[in-house]
């Protein structure tokens, strides 16, 4: 039951997050990305420094100053802007087919930097994965377009943020984490704002915007939290590709966008070798090494 009910979150999660990077498109088109960054820094500090207080953990300490979070803290700042951009440039289900790679990413990172195990067919679904990235990419004589550039510097950003948390204080609980990430968007969006990209009025079209951004945003996080402290990782983990589906009905809705037959190859490539990795990963844990 308790697995049911984590996966049920996990996918209310991916619903939530995919209708929130259609807010911050349809922001993009008003508003400047720092300004969002702003004004989701601004939220999410409030509420994560509410959860914090709350549990009466202490929120300005020295750990803000690890290393390791500040690795962190930076790589929020460059995902949150490379992937805003990406959005408003690119259709929806792209950028969120790119993101799904974080985890082949991460993969890959432990083994070279953790020397954890992977075995061959562990590998091969790493590779056939990124091959689905560059499917949707397309790299020709020309080059990239600069939204795909974004949306790749942002998958990876993402995922240096993702392998920072592995590598954590444990003193550093999940609200502390969240309450670090967002409190360096809030000067990052202000200095993004101040010193290139200035301030675009709001009107209350925008203002109500931001609002369901932000709800959307941060109820995502709430539900994805819960469903991963509920259910076993190896049930819950491989809904996250169900934010594609969601992806591509919010891109429709708001945006009349429709996948081309690269972008659904290369990301049935990516979920199918994302999946592989996630199974593969929970069988060995619960058996032997990898040989």
């Amino acid at each position: 039951m308790e697995n049911l009910r984590a996966m049920g979150l996990m996918v209310l999660a991916m619903m939530c997050f995919a209708t929130a990077d259609g807010m911050i498109k349809l922001l993009a088109q008003s508003i400047t990305k720092g300004q969002i960054m702003f004004f989701m820094g601004l939220a999410g500090a409030i509420i994560f420094g509410m959860m914090c207080l709350r549990v009466k953990s202490p929120i300005f300490t020295r750990l803000f100053f690890h290393p390791v979070l500040l690795a962190r803290n930076i790589a929020e700042v460059i995902a949150a802007l490379s992937i805003f951009t990406a959005l408003s440039l690119l259709p929806l289900s792209t950028v969120a087919a790119i993101i799904q790679a974080v985890p082949l990413v991460i993969t890959t990172s432990a083994a070279f930097l953790l020397k954890e195990k992977v075995g061959p067919r562990r590998w091969t679904a790493v590779i056939i994965g990124f091959i689905g990235v560059l499917i949707i990419v397309r790299p020709d004589t020309d080059g990239l377009n600069i939204g795909l550039i974004l949306a790749l510097v942002g998958t990876l950003a993402l995922s240096v943020r993702d392998f920072a948390s592995r590598l954590a204080p444990k003193q550093a609980s999940t609200p502390l984490l969240s309450f670090y990430a967002f409190c360096a968007l809030i000067p990052a969006g202000l200095g993004l704002s101040f010193l290139a990209e200035g301030f675009a009025p709001i009107d209350m079209p925008t203002v109500w915007t931001v609002l369901l951004m932000n709800v959307f945003a941060l109820g995502g996080y709430f539900c994805v939290t819960n469903a991963m402290r509920l259910g076993e990782v190896s049930a819950v983990s491989p809904l996250r590709y169900s934010r594609l589906p969601f992806a591509a009905i919010v891109g429709y809705i708001l945006f009349t966008e429709i996948p081309d037959a690269p972008t659904l190859l290369g990301s049935a490539l990516i979920i199918g070798s994302g999946l592989f990795v996630m199974i593969r990963e929970a069988q060995i844990k619960r058996t032997s090494p990898e040989v």
